[in-house]
């Protein structure tokens, strides 16, 4: 069989970025991949929500379960409607 990769060379192109461990049990993610598979959008949408973000050569990473907590805290939810009153017989 033939080798994909020869030994000592690196391939070339866009390669696949992966997670990478810390030792509190939190991981750096790639932002963009955070973005699409976490929380369903864009990296964009995620840029804008201010998130700590650690560069590691030209890649956005953060933080996993920091950010899934600053994005949980931020939700609001609507206001229940108020309810009608009775209405009053007319005199």
């Amino acid at each position: 069989m033939s080798e994909l990769v020869i030994a000592g060379r690196k391939r070339r192109g866009p390669q696949a970025r992966r997670r990478i461990a810390l030792p509190n049990g939190d991981y750096l993610e790639p932002r963009d991949v955070f973005a699409d598979e976490t929380l369903g959008v864009c990296d964009r949408t995620v840029a804008r929500m201010k998130l700590p973000t650690t560069y590691i050569g030209a890649v956005a990473y953060v933080l996993h379960n920091e950010s899934l907590t600053i994005v949980a805290t931020g939700i609001k939810r609507a206001p229940m409607p108020s309810r009608r009153k009775a209405a009053r017989p007319p005199r």
